[in-house]
């Protein structure tokens, strides 16, 4: 091979002249690839990372995709790096997405109006999202739009409006009844539904 100076695979054996260059301007791989033309890329990197200047692949055990498996989908972020020190939290999420493991979504947040957190209990406990309960009621995007989200915000935090006029259709109190009127009619066409099927 030496004598040759290609590989068995027909690829030209790295010369001193081209370690010296990556081990200069091993950060600067636009100026590698001008020097080294002969080189791809991906054959520039990797030679980088043979000689120690690139940045080190985790090769992902069975005993370590097991610990990521159990711990992955409820633990904290401090708790996954502690178990996996050398290797960054990007590192671990790209594993995790590689490997189709999933973190458990998080539950809503709790607004106050009685109706919308039963709905969204509700909803938590199928494991739909907003949109996917719009879609099953037809009553078209009144919970999936973030202008729901600001009413409800504002109907926690404004209580002078919320003991001004009772009857006032832009008020928060009326606001927030109007919701839990459209839910409630939300909830009784998906019972509906469901006792159909």
């Amino acid at each position: 091979m030496a004598r040759l100076g290609v590989t068995p695979a027909g690829h030209k054996v790295w010369t001193e002249i081209e370690d010296d260059f990556c081990r200069l301007l091993y950060f600067d791989h636009f100026a590698l690839r001008q020097i080294l033309r002969h080189r791809t890329a991906r054959a520039i990197q990797a030679r980088c990372c043979k000689l120690g200047f690139g940045r080190k692949y985790h090769r992902w055990g069975p005993l370590e995709r097991q610990k990521l498996r159990k711990l992955y989908p409820e633990a904290s972020r401090e708790e996954i790096c502690a178990t996996f020190p050398d290797i960054p939290w990007e590192n671990i999420q790209a594993a995790a997405r590689y490997y189709g493991y999933r973190r458990k979504k998080k539950r809503y947040v709790i607004t106050g109006i009685a109706a919308n957190d039963q709905v969204r209990a509700f909803c938590y406990d199928l494991g739909w999202i907003m949109r996917d309960l719009d879609e099953e009621s037809g009553t078209g995007p009144l919970l999936s739009e973030k202008r729901q989200q600001a009413q409800v915000s504002r109907f926690q935090g404004d209580k002078q409006s919320r003991q001004g006029a009772w009857g006032h259709p832009r008020s928060p109190l009326a606001r927030g009844m109007m919701a839990q009127g459209c839910q409630r009619r939300m909830l009784h066409s998906m019972s509906r539904g469901f006792a159909a099927t």
